[in-house]
């Protein structure tokens, strides 16, 4: 297993963890609209900057231009079929950003069921037939080099301190919630 491919593991591991909570935030009880509103509000945030922008960015940016330069396929192959569900689990996060707005919580329930639902479709993908080709065609020193350039993007485009605070909100949501 190769730097950069860890790494994406490593972060599906906690965007996994956070759809465990969120599915956890979306079973009914006894909170408050309010409370609930302020909870999913920040979990649309954590998907917008760790999920879409900073791993996704990753992936979009790095990865699979590498491997369509290895010649995996895009269209109709691998890397085009992660590309449309980059594109529709963006989607969904704007179902469910309108939802807050609109303070509507059964829409955004809904919505966050089928985000939660096609992200770990597409995670096991990424996980068990997508990392596992890049392994084979990107060598160790790609590897390393790539990784590299994700930390430059995390610094560039999520910006010097962020994950910290989102992995603080994890935490947080994490006991509130009651999910180990």
């Amino acid at each position: 297993m190769g730097k950069a491919t860890q790494d994406l593991r490593k972060e599906h591991e906690a965007i996994l963890y956070v759809l465990q909570i969120l599915e956890k935030m979306t079973e009914p009880d006894s909170r408050d609209t309010e409370s609930l509103l302020h909870y999913y509000g920040e979990v649309v945030y954590f998907l917008r900057i760790f999920a879409d922008k900073c791993h996704h960015g990753k992936e979009e940016n790095h990865l699979f231009k590498e491997l369509v330069n290895k010649g995996v396929p895009n269209e109709g192959g691998p890397v085009g079929v992660m590309l449309q569900e980059h594109a529709q689990g963006r989607e969904y996060i704007a179902q469910m950003s309108q939802s807050l707005d609109e303070k509507n919580i059964e829409g955004f329930n809904n919505a966050a069921a089928l985000y939660r639902d096609l992200l770990r479709r597409h995670i096991d993908k990424e996980n068990n037939v997508l990392f596992m080709m890049a392994d084979k065609v990107i060598d160790e020193q790609e590897q390393n080099l790539m990784f590299e350039q994700f930390e430059q993007h995390e610094e560039n485009v999520v910006g010097h301190g962020v994950h910290e605070k989102l992995h603080a909100m994890i935490d947080t949501w994490a006991e509130v919630f009651a999910v180990e």
